[in-house]
């Protein structure tokens, strides 16, 4: 059940990571309010993602 834990912080923290990473090194200016979008779409994928693996995956 640890690993389960593990994998879900593990998903969170490179979805967290790809947005960062992708704000910070972007070259052209983005309004607030697509940043808010993104970070809302990134973590809503990560979230999702996290909780499915706790049903699927099987340690």
């Amino acid at each position: 059940m640890v690993a389960h834990w593990w994998l879900a912080l593990i998903i969170m923290v490179v979805f967290n990571g790809i947005v960062a990473w992708t704000l910070f090194t972007g070259q052209e200016p983005v309004s607030r309010r697509a940043k808010k979008w993104l970070f809302i779409v990134a973590n809503g994928i990560a979230l999702v993602l996290a909780v499915s693996q706790f049903f699927w995956m099987d340690f």
